[in-house]
């Protein structure tokens, strides 16, 4: 018999803690809520594996979350395995299951890939970031044959078919706009958003500015936490930057993109990115955008692909003389993305 579509359940490492929690992988939380409010019909239950650290239930706009509290310790692994089982089946006997939608190529799409094995329901795992840059255990031990797999762009998918031999799918991410009502000044010249880890390559953010600042004064931010952060301190004294780069720690979405909407360039010196929901952030602030070919990332007025140290202080030094062209269009778009496959 045919299941009808109206009960997807998410498996995820983890998952905002309240709707007050806007840092807890925003683009995920984006998606989620722009599906239930495009279909207030389907029931959405979402089972996090480690994150937030308790065992209650609670709701979510509109949505179920079961937290497992697996806590990221490595002795529970198996536990939250058996835990996570259990209750997708518990779940898919009160109200049948339409659709596992799993996110990385971990534990949870492994779990989820079992349970639809087994119950014939349909999967679907979206893999992100860092995911696809090596064959994974849980495939050699359980081909995922039927599952349906998507990266989050072309590059990435690149990238997942050097490693692998399943062909998936790409769905983007998107903003949604309504998140975006700020009318600022671009009082800050240069911004650099992420976490202070060596992937994201702060290290060459801070070489870059020092490079740009003898050309052109710029007053630069950066917004995030990370085990780097000492070290970044340490490197922008020694460079005497203290009152050209600002740390401004973990800021809540809205507060970032305040940041970002108030900056003439987003300077993203990112290794790689699935995705790269900045750049879509930027866009939507009317910033400009200096990074790698990483991600979604792609050549434009507005944004500007570099391959070198040197690329990228060329072009920030022309695009803070540049007007951000307006009338460019925007693909990363909510509404665009929510598909159902």
């Amino acid at each position: 018999m045919e299941n009808k579509l109206n009960h997807i359940v998410f498996l995820i490492p983890g998952f905002a803690q309240n709707e007050q929690d806007s840092t807890t992988i925003p683009a995920i939380q984006l998606y989620i809520k722009a599906l239930k409010n495009q279909h207030p019909e389907f029931q959405i239950t979402i089972i996090t594996f480690h994150f937030p650290y308790t065992n209650e239930k609670y709701n979510w706009h509109n949505c179920e979350v079961i937290p497992l509290n697996g806590c990221n310790i490595k002795w529970k692994q198996a536990y939250v395995w058996y835990k996570a089982y259990k209750v997708l089946s518990e779940i898919n006997k009160k109200n049948p299951i339409s659709i596992v939608h799993s996110f990385w190529l971990n534990e949870c799409t492994f779990i989820g890939n079992i349970f639809s094995k087994n119950k014939n329901i349909k999967h679907i795992c979206t893999s992100i970031g860092q995911d696809v840059l090596k064959e994974k255990f849980y495939f050699k031990i359980f081909p995922l044959k039927k599952t349906v797999l998507i990266c989050e762009s072309t590059i990435q998918k690149k990238i997942f078919l050097t490693k692998n031999k399943y062909n998936p799918k790409v769905v983007s991410w998107g903003i949604d706009t309504n998140d975006f009502i700020f009318n600022a000044n671009k009082t800050i010249d240069i911004i650099g958003v992420g976490s202070l880890i060596p992937i994201k390559n702060f290290q060459l953010f801070i070489d870059i500015i020092y490079e740009v600042n003898k050309i052109t004064p710029v007053k630069t931010m950066i917004i995030g936490e990370g085990f780097e952060k000492e070290m970044i301190q340490k490197k922008i004294k020694e460079l005497k930057l203290e009152n050209v780069i600002t740390l401004t720690g973990l800021l809540n979405y809205r507060g970032t993109l305040s940041n970002i909407s108030k900056s003439k360039i987003l300077l993203h010196t990112s290794n790689h990115e699935g995705f790269g929901m900045i750049f879509a952030e930027a866009l939507q602030c009317k910033t400009m955008v200096v990074s790698k070919e990483v991600g979604c990332a792609y050549s434009s007025e507005n944004w500007h692909i570099c391959t070198s140290k040197e690329e990228m202080i060329a072009a920030c030094v022309k695009a803070l003389s540049a007007t951000f062209l307006e009338t460019e269009h925007h693909p990363f778009l909510i509404e665009k993305q929510l598909t159902i496959i």
